[in-house]
């Protein structure tokens, strides 16, 4: 009796755990809840290539994106069937965007932890002919005379967060934000003068630099080697580091085989010459995490976050 309760209870386990025989047995959806030739998307399309073409998983992976605020391309991968065949890839807007706008019901806690590769940093930009020359001066500025030096950001996003940890650590800044967008809209408002300031990731202004701006900062925890004479935000005295990690999620409920078996994929071409050559090329940091390192990195990141998310939040959802 007692053997055929034990037999039940185990056919009962199996029957409600999806199977995976041989992960994968078809090919793999990465959804990317951004509009393509942005920073996530041009990253998950050099991973797809290298695995593709290293032939690291035995199925092809197929990049979709899904246009719009980063929560619908989120959810559809958030509610998709935890069959071990649907992927997240994004960066820290996940978790700031559960702060800023609680409303959508989108948290990294929806979602199975896959790894994490490499990400971007952050250049406070001023015109070249800007009169500010130093990262001091401009916050200096922005002290003597708050709320009139025009920051350009995508309120709520993280430009927007990456002006005000500038403020957190210059006590007394105060930057004028207007309604821009990304990198490329606001690099045209700067050198039309609607702005004297924005924030650009550092694969933007590898971009931008030589079409008449200039970086005062780098908000990553050491200089790049792309920019050795630019001083970080630490090495200026206000004490933070503020970057994008590139994270890859599944659905709440993916076989672990799967979880496994994408972490083992991207881990090994993050290893490999061309991605290298890729972070490097992007100015990117070339870091990986995965399993308890990746889940607890996620909870850290959230804590360091969450109290300038809470300035970004429109005064009408706050």
């Amino acid at each position: 009796m007692v053997r055929k309760l034990a037999a039940a209870l185990v056919a009962m386990f199996f029957a409600a755990t999806p199977a995976l025989a041989q992960w994968p047995e078809k090919p793999i959806r990465v959804i990317v809840p951004f509009g393509p030739g942005g920073t996530t998307d041009i990253l998950a399309r050099t991973m797809q290539k290298v695995i593709d073409e290293k032939k690291i998983v035995a199925q092809p992976v197929v990049i979709q994106n899904v246009g719009g605020h980063f929560s619908v391309g989120a959810r559809q991968v958030m509610t998709a069937a935890p069959d071990g065949y649907t992927f997240l890839a994004i960066h820290l807007a996940l978790l700031s965007g559960e702060i800023v706008d609680p409303s959508r019901g989108i948290s990294y806690r929806n979602f199975e932890p896959v790894a994490l590769t490499g990400g971007f940093c952050f250049h406070p930009i001023v015109r070249a002919d800007a009169p500010y020359r130093t990262l001091t001066e401009l916050l200096t500025a922005a002290k003597e005379r708050p709320n009139t030096l025009v920051a350009g950001v995508n309120i709520g996003a993280l430009n927007h967060m990456g002006g005000l940890f500038l403020e957190q650590g210059f006590p007394g800044a105060k930057f004028r934000y207007a309604q821009i967008g990304g990198g490329g809209e606001n690099f045209a408002a700067i050198m039309g003068g609607h702005t004297q300031m924005t924030i650009l990731s550092s694969s933007e202004y590898q971009t931008y630099k030589a079409n008449g701006v200039r970086a005062l900062g780098y908000t990553g925890p050491a200089r790049l080697a792309l920019e050795p004479d630019i001083q970080t935000t630490r090495e200026l005295g206000l004490g933070f580091d503020y970057c994008a990690e590139n994270f890859w999620f599944a659905p709440k409920g993916t076989p672990a085989a799967a979880i496994e078996g994408m972490a083992n994929a991207l881990e090994r071409a993050t290893a490999t010459p061309e991605m290298k050559d890729f972070f490097n090329k992007q100015a990117q940091t070339g870091q990986f995490l995965r399993g308890a390192a990746f889940a607890k990195h996620l909870v850290d990141i959230y804590q360091m976050i969450e109290p300038v998310a809470k300035l970004a939040t429109p005064p009408q959802q706050r």
